[in-house]
């Protein structure tokens, strides 16, 4: 892949990749499970920007065929165009906050949504997650919320492990979420009939709302950074979510070829 030509996202928005039935080649000639292993290491400890296309090629590591392997080159040609992006730490005095945002339904094979959330303290990703929900939500409120419960579990451990290294100003950790509906459902201990099936522990996020540890804020859909970590974006919203993440590009400007956007 060195000589190939670099694209502006990692996942094309029009991907919807599904199981395939064919035989799986010889790894030795298609080694789709080593490269999607390789990437994992640079979405888990550098690049939060590729973690939900890896988070997405991973599911199909048993049943792949060609289209999974051209999605999988994608990244690479992303990666090209990108070696110089990464994080940044610098001190400032800004409190921890958290990004949250769910795809509904978006997988092809089972229905299930998609779960991203970020977490930024003094302007800088500290910990972020792409995770395929376990179960499958019926509204796009339910798999808001339910990403909201995985958020805010990530947020009460932030918040117990800054406190214990002496930080007093995570007493209340501020959560986006671009859904109103999940914030109300949040915010109201009042169970609806639309909601009442939704599972007991996602319920605990209104524990922690009501008891202050929390506090859960409407962002506009244009401005939430965890949509990176939902969906394939276009280039412009992929590198406007990126940087809101907090990843720092250089100056440098990579020729992109749009002919060649869908092709590997």
């Amino acid at each position: 892949m060195s000589e190939s030509k670099p694209v502006g996202n990692p996942l094309d928005p029009g991907a919807r990749l599904k199981r395939s039935e064919e035989s799986v080649p010889e790894s030795g000639t298609f080694p789709y499970r080593e490269l999607v292993g390789a990437m994992m290491y640079l979405a888990v400890c550098t690049r939060p920007d590729i973690a939900h296309a890896v988070s997405y090629l991973s599911q199909y590591n048993d049943c792949h065929d060609s289209s999974h392997w051209s999605a999988a080159k994608r990244v690479l040609r992303y990666l090209k165009g990108t070696r110089n992006v990464g994080l940044s730490f610098k001190k400032l005095k800004k409190p921890l906050i958290g990004y949250v945002d769910a795809d509904w339904a978006n997988c092809l094979d089972d229905r299930k949504s998609y779960t991203g959330f970020a977490f930024i303290l003094a302007g800088n990703p500290v910990t972020w997650e792409s995770r395929k929900q376990p179960t499958t939500a019926l509204s796009s409120t339910e798999a808001e919320y339910m990403a909201l419960s995985e958020a805010t579990k990530e947020a009460l451990y932030l918040q117990s492990f800054l406190m214990e290294l002496g930080m007093t100003t995570v007493q209340k950790v501020k959560l986006f979420s671009d859904n109103c509906g999940a914030i109300k459902l949040a915010d109201n201990p009042i169970h609806h009939s639309r909601s009442k099936h939704i599972d007991v522990r996602h319920h605990f996020v209104r524990g922690a709302l009501q008891s202050g540890r929390i506090e859960i804020i409407h962002k506009p859909t244009e401005d939430m950074a965890a949509d990176v970590l939902t969906k394939g974006l276009s280039r412009s919203k992929h590198r406007k979510c990126t940087e809101l993440l907090g990843l720092r590009f250089d100056d440098v400007e990579v020729n992109y070829s749009p002919s060649l956007e869908g092709k590997c």
